[in-house]
């Protein structure tokens, strides 16, 4: 089977490459229009994608924080792998967007880093094309993706996701890493049911990176100088 049967006429257009998938969106679309029929694409052969590496989506009708979370919908469907370049990436300057106050149910979406000032409730989403820092809690419920890293001062109950954009050497530091889900690039790591585990925890900083393709977390303690 060719990646040039995949070539339709109408929106979506897959086409092989040295580095992988490029997707390319042939017209103007909405974002749903867009995110199902790639979506049909993928599951019309799901067998043939299956651990496929896409290096690219083109589409010129869609912004950056919208490619971010239709990478992040697909993904969390299918066993397909976002990859980018990263030694040719450009340096690009990111704005800061500062969050003082976000409510349950409010949706943050930011083209460059965003700083939360406050909690994170149920409900609340902050979604960034680059970095992300809560200077408060994670509540259960709320969720998070960037790009980049992602750094909470207090603890961390509800979903993460590093590195949305395929970067394996992103990482999430806490100083309570309890999460429901979390993810860093492709990579998942749940929380067990045993709600005593939460219990018995150790309140101390933490670090969750990507080790051989596997979640690590490890305590994240500064050194003393001696």
């Amino acid at each position: 089977m060719s990646l040039n049967e995949f070539t339709t006429s109408e929106l979506v257009e897959f086409k092989g490459s040295k580095k992988g998938i490029i997707v390319n969106i042939k017209r103007k679309a909405t974002f749903d229009e867009i995110k199902n029929s790639i979506i049909d694409k993928l599951e019309s052969s799901i067998g043939f994608f299956n651990g496929a590496k896409i290096c690219s989506i083109r589409c010129e009708c869609l912004s950056d924080i919208q490619i971010l979370k239709l990478k992040d919908n697909i993904s969390s469907k299918f066993d397909v792998e976002f990859i980018e370049d990263y030694n040719k990436k450009e340096v690009m300057s990111f704005q800061t967007k500062y969050v003082t106050n976000l409510r349950s149910g409010e949706n943050i979406e930011f083209d460059g880093d965003v700083i939360v000032m406050t909690d994170m409730k149920s409900g609340s989403q902050v979604s960034a094309t680059g970095n992300v820092v809560v200077m408060g809690d994670i509540s259960s419920g709320s969720r998070v993706v960037a790009n980049g890293n992602v750094i909470v001062m207090g603890s961390v109950a509800g979903f993460i996701h590093a590195g949305a954009n395929g970067n394996k050497n992103a990482y999430v530091v806490a100083g309570n890493l309890n999460p429901k889900v979390l993810q860093i690039s492709r990579n998942f790591a749940e929380a067990p049911d045993d709600e005593s585990n939460e219990e018995n925890k150790n309140n101390i900083p933490e670090i969750a990176f990507v080790s051989n393709d596997i979640i690590v977390i490890e305590s994240y303690l500064p050194k003393t100088i001696k």
